[in-house]
């Protein structure tokens, strides 16, 4: 071997011995791993129950199923339900957990466990039940079988937070689609794989028509809430899906947006009066109010 090569191979020997000493670092203590709170992968959850014990004001249970378009609400509405909020929820399973003590010594009254203040249920089994956070700065005790664990307060917050939140903003379920459109001055039906418009008219166009389906399709409100409906209330706008459920809707105008209160389930979506328009009007023709 010629002294070329024997000294590229001693530089490429060295070479390695450092890059493994950089790796493992003799006499360093190796990096302590924190323990999760669970050992559960949120990609294998379909079914979350929440129990709300002591929340003075909205429901006090809530449950989600997963379908292959997302999540729905099962309890107390049937509406999709807010992917965001159910994706925090779900980082709670892998949470840092960062003390674990036995129960079986300790009085669970201490820690606000004998009357929980929220329960959430994983795939029908696995419970973590939370208590108080007395004594503690941002943190909060809560309880999986046996053992006691006190992780970040943030979960119990999303957790207790009021109904409307967990709902979808859209005014229509994910991925549904439009079979007929009663809006207060037309109608729009489908016959046959094309639109009918009631009245007819040769003014608007199929492109006008497909705009209008594709804002009730996609259309969010940019807040919710809930109120009490007065009994049969008649509704503007009725639609029907694809899957033969109908909802019905009463347009509620004000000076600076508009909204649509969904007669059945008493969840008012509230809009921008530019969505106004787009929503109930072809070629963006106003309507008379």
């Amino acid at each position: 071997m010629s002294k070329r090569n024997l000294l590229n191979l001693v530089l490429f020997v060295s070479i390695l011995i450092l890059v493994g000493l950089v790796i493992y670092e003799p006499g360093k203590d190796k990096p302590i791993i924190p323990n999760k709170l669970t050992n559960l992968k949120a990609e294998d959850i379909n079914h979350i129950k929440i129990s709300r014990h002591q929340i003075a004001t909205g429901e006090q249970e809530i449950s989600f199923k997963k379908t292959k378009d997302g999540w729905d609400i099962i309890k107390p509405y049937p509406l999709s339900a807010n992917t965001f909020r159910i994706e925090s929820i779900l980082k709670l399973l892998s949470t840092v957990s960062l003390s674990q003590n036995k129960l079986e010594n300790l009085d669970q009254a201490n820690f606000g466990l004998k009357k929980p203040y929220v329960t959430i249920q994983f795939n029908n089994k696995t419970a973590i039940i939370f208590g108080h956070n007395k004594s503690l700065k941002h943190y909060r005790y809560v309880k999986i079988g046996t053992t006691l664990h006190m992780i970040n307060d943030t979960f119990y917050y999303q957790l207790s937070a009021k109904i409307e939140s967990y709902i979808n903003h859209k005014l229509l379920p994910e991925k549904s689609k439009i079979r007929k459109l009663v809006l207060p001055n037309m109608k729009l039906e489908q016959e046959n794989g094309k639109w009918k418009l009631t009245p007819e008219s040769e003014s608007f166009s199929a492109d006008s028509i497909n705009q209008l389906i594709s804002e009730w399709e996609l259309s969010q409100a940019y807040d919710l809430n809930k109120v009490r409906t007065q009994p049969h209330t008649k509704p503007d706008i009725t639609v029907h899906l694809d899957n033969n459920k109908t909802i019905r809707f009463k347009i509620n105008n004000k000076k600076d947006d508009f909204s649509l209160l969904n007669i059945d389930l008493g969840i008012r979506y509230i809009l921008s009066l530019v969505r106004k328009n787009k929503l109930l009007n072809l070629l963006g023709i106003e309507q008379n109010d």
